[in-house]
């Protein structure tokens, strides 16, 4: 009887659905020794395999990609999992153990030599006053908005619209800004691109910037352009139902008054009669204040070398603009712009290919 339990057991186990093979095994199957490493069939296998992966897999299988690129040369489909391991996955993949050691050390000092270089991005924003203030009526449009980047490292950079280069140079460690002429902007409403690029090494990474623009006109400010005009009446007499004359009076409107000031005496008495000009300080101090006194001037001296720190700029994604703007009747009305900053999309180009066709 026992065997007979044993048997059917047996048999639904070989019969039963076979579980997946760990993929790390898999992989570490095209790792036969650093003579035999099969770098495009592991390629091969971790893409067919990564979409199907567990979150805490797929930085690891990422980045893995990324470095197997790398060694086949294919700079193209590196840069682009590179890329994703950084902005995607925040380079949070530590998972590469179960390599076989020379394999692990060679993926770990690829992607420590890239976290070293690529140009991380903390935040951008529109660079605004760090106060909660309402936003100031101005007389005119801005000509410019500031945008404000800050970096994990210092990295060369081009600003760019519609493939012209607006500004360039080097961003430094922290927060950096870059002026953007905006006479364009509160033109009229609409989403205006920018492209930010960085560059590190053969490395560049773009990122389209869109800047959205929405205006309410708010009302007609103060008089209108052309004056108030002056008043006319109509004057007539009658003499029972008989009109006996008729004028058309003007009746001019409230002009500025004009005050004479008297002339300057050439003596100038801020304070006025009666003021005691004389201070009422003592000019002598207690021997036993004296210790006390020579304290509060140590502390003085302390307080006026030492430099308030300066509060970080404030970075905000939306901020409201506010400007006086002549209408089609020359009236001055008020324009309210809400100006909103988003990121469309990421690329990760080659330097050395960025001007080659695809396939070359």
């Amino acid at each position: 009887m026992k065997k007979g339990i044993f048997f059917f057991v047996l048999l639904a186990t070989l019969c039963g659905p076979v579980l997946p093979a760990d993929w790390r095994a898999e992989l570490n199957s095209f790792f036969g020794d650093e003579k035999t490493v099969d770098h495009r069939g592991a390629v091969g296998f971790l893409q067919g395999q990564i979409e199907s992966l567990s979150k805490e897999d797929k930085p690891v299988a990422c980045g893995m990609l990324a470095y197997l690129h790398g060694q086949l040369g294919d700079k193209r489909n590196e840069y682009q999992r590179l890329g994703e391991y950084f902005e995607k996955y925040g380079a949070v993949g530590m998972g590469f153990t179960f390599l076989p050691l020379f394999v692990r050390n060679s993926v770990l000092r690829y992607l420590r030599d890239w976290q070293l270089r690529y140009p991380w991005v903390f935040k951008i924003g529109f660079v605004v006053p760090g106060d909660t203030e309402p936003a100031t009526l101005l007389a005119n449009p801005p000509e410019t908005i500031l945008l404000g980047v800050e970096m994990a490292s210092d990295v060369y950079y081009k600003l760019m619209d519609d493939e012209k280069v607006l500004k360039g140079g080097r961003f430094h460690r922290g927060f950096n800004a870059v002026a953007i002429q905006a006479w364009k902007l509160f033109r009229k409403p609409g989403v205006f691109s920018l492209v930010l690029e960085f560059k590190a090494g053969d490395l560049i990474v773009q990122r389209e910037l869109a800047i959205g623009v929405q205006m309410d006109q708010v009302g007609i400010m103060g008089k209108p352009s052309g004056g108030r005009k002056d008043e006319e009446f109509l004057l007539e007499m009658y003499f029972g139902a008989d009109l006996l004359a008729s004028s058309r009076k003007t009746l001019p409107s409230a002009r500025e008054m004009g005050i004479e000031a008297p002339p300057p005496t050439g003596k100038y008495d801020p304070f006025g009669p009666g003021y005691q000009n004389e201070p009422r300080i003592p000019n002598s101090i207690p021997i036993m204040a004296l210790p006390a006194a020579i304290m509060e001037a140590i502390k003085a001296l302390k307080k006026k070398d030492e430099v308030e720190p300066v509060p970080p700029p404030k970075l905000q994604t939306d901020m409201l603009v506010s400007f006086k703007r002549p209408n089609a009747r020359g009236d001055d009305i008020e324009v309210r712009a809400r100006v909103s900053l988003g990121l469309q999309e990421i690329r990760f180009l080659s330097y050395s290919l960025v001007d080659r066709p695809p396939g070359v």
